[in-house]
């Protein structure tokens, strides 16, 4: 490499040259990158300890039902999720310890990523430990791992994207902004709240000088063609389907953001890294400072999606994509600050925010039976005042985590229908088909079809919706609710789910045999209903919006 090059790195990583005129550079980037796959292989051993407990989550199973119904887009997510839940079957099966294997090593490349962007941001042994500590044993990046939900893939392609243009910045190396563009692509094609953190990365560029020549290179543009390529399909599907994305962010609104409170997500924001807080508040105060200023588009993307989210009621984990990097960041800070400090001291640092993260794996994993799990989060609530573990998106405490109640009570309800099911007469099986009112109910009749005997699903809940048919058919309808609609007049109750733990406690199974002209117009009309323009929901709640205010 030409000396001129070497002073250009410099000039963006004063510590990046010691990897270019050190002999022992190599052996010792080796050595830090062994130091952040060691401790991502222990996340994932705490994680691989706890794979296949409870049951599946109420979202896995929806996720896993549209990786049967390979699209281009879904009603709630892009398509890679689906695309991830095939793979996921052709490798490792269909048990709930399979769907939860590229989740947990996702989760482990999301640490050992980690550590790979604090070395390029200059960060050697003490630095690497804290970053890679600090979101291996965070309650949030913990949680989010243990779970087929396109959340980990989200934080691993937000973490990929930093990285991306760190080293970019780094060596000015064109061909990395190909790699960009595709992260970018398949990053919309996660979620769509990774687009906030793209544009708040590149306004926080545009404010450099020293990086807004970023916006003059072609292969910047070809990147950006790249990703709109592999984006083009889903485009299109949204568009042919009349933007169901649209409709899902309007329903979304009404069912679940509308009970957010803005000082709550505050609050959850400071909590959810357990004391990882000071690491990525330490890069906060580094962007203050101008020899930080070439790193500080990573806490101004950071910044601006928080503040988003807070506009749009947003859920917490909406933002945890932005931790990483900004806890690579804050290390390098501190390992600076403490860099004359004794070994015990930053012992002792480390161990400050490690140790408690470690210890809420007990919870956030989960390890315990369910009764003692709601035993611990009930006194942690009590005694401590922490009430995060409790609280539902309804915004109520519960007496047990929102996520656990979640992956309860799902084979019950398979096993009930089937019994339901089997002892109607063989004719009459025949005709009898599953409705189902919410989408978690639909997934386990899917899911668990292959374990028990059980009648075809219909639900006109999320993407369920897509794949209905347009009339109620059958003679003979098993239907899944809490309270039976007015129409079903011969509806008699064969089954309750009776797990308190679960979050379908309560809920009840009816049998309707002989399915009148009420009921089948009743479906046909609900039907119609699911199926409008997601153009007409989302100007509905626009409108609603304005008459609020």
């Amino acid at each position: 490499m030409a000396k001129d090059d070497i002073v250009q790195i410099s000039k963006f990583n004063p510590t990046a040259s010691l990897f270019l005129a050190n002999p022992l550079a190599s052996p010792i980037k080796y050595q830090l990158m062994a130091l952040s796959f060691l401790i991502a292989s222990v996340q994932l051993l705490l994680r691989l300890g706890c794979l296949g407990q409870y049951g599946f989550h109420q979202d896995e199973l929806l996720y896993l039902a549209l990786s049967d119904h390979l699209a281009w887009g879904y009603r709630e997510v892009p398509p890679f999720i689906a695309v991830i839940g095939k793979i996921s079957k052709i490798l490792f099966g269909e048990s709930i310890a399979a769907a939860r294997i590229i989740p947990s090593l996702c989760a482990f490349f999301i640490v050992y990523l980690t550590g790979l962007l604090t070395i390029k941001l200059g960060g050697r042994f003490f630095a690497v430990a804290i970053a890679c500590c600090a979101v291996a044993f965070s309650p949030a990046f913990l949680a989010a791992g243990a779970l087929f939900i396109p959340q980990v893939f989200d934080e691993l392609c937000w973490l990929a994207t930093a990285y991306l243009l760190v080293v970019y910045f780094e060596t000015r190396s064109v061909r990395i902004l190909y790699y960009l563009g595709i992260v970018i692509g398949i990053g919309i094609l996660i979620k769509y709240t990774y687009l906030l953190y793209i544009v708040g990365l590149f306004i926080g560029i545009a404010f450099e000088s020293s990086q807004r020549n970023l916006f003059t290179k072609k292969q910047f543009y070809i990147g950006l063609f790249i990703a709109l390529v592999i984006l083009s399909p889903h485009i299109w599907w949204q568009i042919r389907n009349q933007f169901p994305a649209l409709h899902h962010y309007s329903e979304l609104k009404k069912t679940q953001l509308t009970y957010l409170s803005r000082s709550e997500f505050f609050i959850q924001q400071l909590l959810v890294n357990a004391t990882g807080l000071f690491v990525w508040l330490t890069a906060i105060y580094m962007l203050f400072k101008k020899k930080y200023s070439n790193y500080r588009f990573l806490g101004t993307a950071a910044l601006l999606v928080m503040l988003v989210m807070v506009i749009l009621n947003g859920k917490s984990y909406y933002t945890f994509g932005c931790f990483p990097a900004l806890f690579a960041l804050g290390a390098v800070g501190l390992e600076r600050y403490f860099h004359k400090f004794t070994l015990t001291v930053k012992g002792l640092l480390l161990a400050l925010i490690t140790v408690p993260g470690l210890l809420s794996a007990i919870i956030v994993l989960p390890y315990l039976p369910i009764e003692k799990a709601s035993e611990v989060f009930t006194w942690t609530y009590k005694n401590l005042g922490i009430d995060y573990p409790l609280k539902w998106e309804d915004q109520k405490i519960h007496h047990v985590n929102q996520n656990y109640a979640d992956m309860i009570g799902w084979e019950e309800l398979a096993q009930k229908t089937s019994k339901i099911f089997l002892a109607l007469p063989e004719q009459t099986r025949q005709n009898t088909v599953v409705i189902a009112e919410k989408y978690g109910e639909a997934g386990a009749i899917d899911h668990y079809q292959k374990d028990y005997a059980l009648p075809p699903i219909i639900s006109l809940c999320s993407s369920y919706a897509l794949w209905a048919p347009e009339k109620l058919t059958a003679n003979h309808v098993i239907y899944i609710s809490s309270l039976p609609p007015p129409s079903f007049t011969n509806a008699k109750k064969a089954g309750v789910i009776a797990n308190p733990f679960s979050r379908v406690a309560g809920l009840k199974i009816y049998l309707i045999k002989n399915v009148n002209a009420s009921t089948r117009t009743w479906y046909h009309l609900l039907w119609k209903t699911e199926r409008q323009t997601a153009a007409h929901s989302f100007l509905a709640i626009l409108r609603k919006t304005k008459d609020d205010k």
